[in-house]
């Protein structure tokens, strides 16, 4: 029979401190094994089943051990930090996106000296308010983790009007950037769900109706600050001429286009960036998986009866 610490201080007398002291001290030497007997070829298998399914380089699953948000993310994290220590190298350029999940990703990073590195920010990461997008904290991590020096993008990811966007992307430094983005021959970013709570509404990038606008157009999610349909196809041409970045179809060229992701409710989004053919390395949790492959959703690339 197992007894939680509360029951074990009820039952001897010692507080449940004291207890919590005596199984740490048991753990610590050797005395207490914990063992975590969990099925590797069940995450293996729906690996294997996404990878085949939308035509991917390669999809890691990551188990859930825990039902906790912050803690299933930072595995995601965690696996995608490792994966980028291992393909990132000599001349290699690195494209990077900001957002909640990316800066999951940083604690996790693995020093690693490589020559002729290149990073660069692939949209433009300044709120229009308050809210800090955490943008340059999270490019600063990455180029001190390889050594290197950045590229960023210092101006807001969407702005006011198409003119606006042609005018901030004629400047020399701002088109410098854009075009090693262009070039990056790996590129990592979090995809946005579309949302209330989304950093890009939280920023003030659109104004009175517009996000309800965006909504009512059929835009389940974003990368890079592009939103997207289901399909994969862009949910706001004339949003899209406002935004500053990377184009969506940049990503289809990159030798690796990682997509980090967690959560049931990211299912829908991450759908739409798959079938647009945005990703070719996927980082998800098996429960946002397991959803993918849920038969309820697109099945494969997105055809119009679908």
């Amino acid at each position: 029979m197992q007894y939680t610490q509360k029951e074990i201080s009820e039952k001897l007398p010692y507080s449940r401190a004291t207890i919590s002291r005596i199984l740490d001290t048991a753990y610590k030497q050797g005395i207490v094994e914990v063992k975590v007997n969990y099925p590797i070829d069940f995450v293996q298998s729906m690996e294997e089943k996404i990878k085949e399914k939308y035509a991917l380089k390669k999809v890691f699953v990551l188990p859930v051990y825990v039902d906790d948000e912050l803690l299933i993310l930072n595995d995601v994290g965690r696996a995608a930090a490792k994966y980028l220590h291992e393909i990132c190298c000599d001349n290699t350029i690195l494209g990077i996106s900001w957002g909640t999940t990316l800066a999951h990703v940083i604690p996790h990073l693995i020093p690693k000296k490589v020559n002729d590195m290149k990073i660069v920010q692939l949209n433009g990461g300044i709120a229009k308010n308050s809210i800090s997008t955490g943008a340059a904290q999270i490019l600063e991590k990455f180029s001190e983790t390889f050594s290197t020096g950045y590229y960023m993008l210092p101006v807001p990811t969407i702005v006011d009007s198409e003119m606006i966007a042609q005018v901030i992307t004629s400047d020399s430094s701002i088109e410098e950037t854009i075009n090693i983005g262009k070039k990056s021959n790996i590129a990592i970013f979090g995809i946005g769900s579309v949302h209330f709570n989304n950093i890009l509404y939280k920023g003030g990038f659109f104004k009175e109706g517009a996000y309800e606008e965006l909504i009512s157009k059929r835009a389940v999610g974003d990368i890079c600050s592009r939103y997207f349909k289901e399909d994969g196809t862009l949910a706001d041409v004339e949003l899209n001429k406002r935004t500053i970045g990377l184009q969506l179809e940049d990503l289809q060229q990159k030798e690796y286009s990682i997509a980090v992701a967690s959560g049931k409710s990211k299912a829908e989004s991450v759908i739409g960036a798959l079938n647009g053919g945005y990703v070719n390395v996927l980082f998800i949790d098996e429960v946002l998986a397991a959803e993918i492959l849920n038969e309820n959703n697109t099945r494969g690339k997105y055809s119009e009866s679908g």
